[in-house]
């Protein structure tokens, strides 16, 4: 008798215990959609009720609709007004005037980085995903000298050689009925720029015969992955379980993830070895010209100059700095392309500055007086 009161006795505690779950697992999701309706500081604000209850009505169009997401809320702002809420914990502002009360110096307001961003991305640490202001002002103070107008300036002549490079290798192929994709072309580009800033000794993707086309496609796979990785921020950390026997079989792409980024952590590696090396007999190493031999040369913390964590430092710069750039050439091309009047007026602002090319290449000096060149950037 004993025997069986036990059992049930046990049998009724599971009961209670999968009811308990089952009740939490329908209350907590309406609660909180009570909450974020009624009582959150976002709620005063308009929009789609569904928007403002759940982060999935957004993963839907930047997921499954491969980000169609922005052109919602367009639709959102011509509904509801200049400011929508277009999830549980973000405003859309459609109105140029609110820049500069939103995007303020740290005398007016201190601000934090957004957490979401940073999640299941896999390169927490880098500046640019770092939440804390005064981390984040560290982590980036090193890399402003680079990027400077006068950093630009002095790495002129490196941008001048890949450009004339460029040139060359479509030159070669003129004539040939070769079709050249300028999505390709352009990514070989701003990558061999932006890795020569970052690491003096990477492969040059211009030399490749279809201008590394993995590595436009490596990069496009990553940014249209965002919204799933940010989505999901676990799969990232089942991924790193994974053997990479494996990781490769099924995405064989992903080799040059992990080539990339021991080639920054050799860079960072040697470098750090040669100030070693200097540092022991006492004298000075120069600065270099790669934005990383001068990260591990200046007065940045220790605790911030790990190997792990510089190496996704200059993945964040090589993905971002090359992706942005192409795809900017792209439009610009484009539209230079399409509109016989804007190529027309460009050629004739530049007939000045580039009529001793290629005997004497003109400086950016010279080609930003160029008011379209201006108005561009």
């Amino acid at each position: 008798m004993d025997f069986l009161t036990g059992h049930l006795k046990a049998d009724f505690n599971a009961l209670r215990l999968a009811a308990s779950l089952a009740a939490l697992a329908i209350l907590y999701p309406i609660g909180l959609s009570i909450y974020r309706l009624t009582f959150d500081p976002l709620a005063k604000f308009p929009g789609p009720k569904i928007a403002a209850v759940t982060s999935w009505y957004e993963f839907y169009y930047d997921w499954w609709c491969e980000g169609q997401y922005i052109f919602e809320i367009e639709k959102m702002h011509k509904i509801y007004g200049p400011i929508v809420r277009v999830n549980p914990e973000e405003l859309s502002i459609h109105d140029p005037a609110a820049y500069n009360e939103i995007y303020v110096t740290e005398s007016k307001r201190r601000t934090e980085n957004y957490h979401h961003f940073c999640k299941g991305i896999d390169l927490d640490g880098s500046h640019v995903l770092t939440v804390d202001h005064d981390l984040h002002r560290k982590r980036r103070k090193p890399l402003e000298p680079f990027f400077s107008r006068l950093g630009v300036l002095r790495l002129e002549p490196i941008i001048i050689q890949l450009v004339e490079k460029f040139v060359a290798r479509l030159e070669a192929l003129k004539g040939s009925n070769t079709i050249i994709r300028l999505d390709h072309a352009f990514s070989a580009l701003s990558g061999d720029v932006v890795g020569k800033l970052c690491c003096e000794d990477k492969e040059d993707f211009l030399d490749s015969p279809e201008f590394a086309s993995w590595l436009y496609d490596l990069l496009h796979i990553g940014i249209t992955s965002i919204p799933l990785l940010t989505g999901f921020p676990l799969l990232i950390q089942i991924a790193t379980k994974i053997p990479e026997n494996i990781i490769f079989w099924a995405f064989p792409r992903g080799q040059s993830i992990k080539n990339l980024k021991q080639m920054a952590l050799k860079h960072i590696v040697e470098a750090k070895h040669n100030k070693l090396e200097t540092d022991k007999k006492g004298t000075r190493v120069g600065d270099g010209t790669s934005l990383f031999r001068y990260i591990v040369n200046s007065d940045m913390p220790e605790s911030e100059r790990s190997d792990e964590r510089l190496a996704k430092e200059a993945q964040v710069l090589l993905g971002a700095g090359t992706a942005t750039t192409a795809r900017t050439m792209g439009f610009i091309s484009y539209f230079i392309l399409t509109n016989p009047s804007i190529r027309s007026r460009l050629e004739k602002e530049l007939e000045e500055p580039m009529s001793r090319y290629p005997k004497v290449v003109p400086t950016w000096a010279e080609l930003e007086k160029s008011a379209d060149i201006t108005s561009s950037h």
